[in-house]
């Protein structure tokens, strides 16, 4: 009988002991640290990457726009904060007599063309 609850203790304590290396073998990190930090995508519109590194309202500069190779003049009309809490700025995009607007917000670590609500207040009816 004491041969036979030694060789039961014995067991379980082997049980345990796999049970403690299976854990530790789950704990251990074999890849090293990770480094999660992703750059911004770089921005092949000029016309968003003048809105997200331009300076304040009236700011000009002339880009050619890629899709049609127009030279253009690029004004930032307004700059101010959405509902959702980014910053939204409308540039107006002008070339040859006739200009457009187009707004553009920051989503994350970059910026995206959005759709306008309102027509600019600084345009008339």
């Amino acid at each position: 009988m004491i041969l036979a609850r030694h060789h039961g203790e014995r067991g379980m304590t082997r049980a345990l002991l796999g049970g403690v290396l299976l854990l530790a073998g789950c704990g251990l990190d074999t890849a090293g640290p990770t480094t999660d930090v992703v750059a911004p995508a770089a921005i092949s519109d000029p016309v968003i990457a003048f809105a997200a590194h331009g300076g304040g309202a009236g700011a000009e500069e002339t880009v050619t726009l890629p899709s049609t190779g127009q030279v253009v003049r690029l004004r930032l009309v307004r700059a101010y904060l959405a509902a959702s809490g980014s910053e939204c700025r409308e540039v107006e995009v002008g070339a040859g007599g006739s200009a457009y607007s187009r707004l553009v917000c920051s989503a994350g670590t970059g910026w995206r063309e959005a759709r306008p609500l309102l027509r600019s207040a600084s345009r008339g009816p």
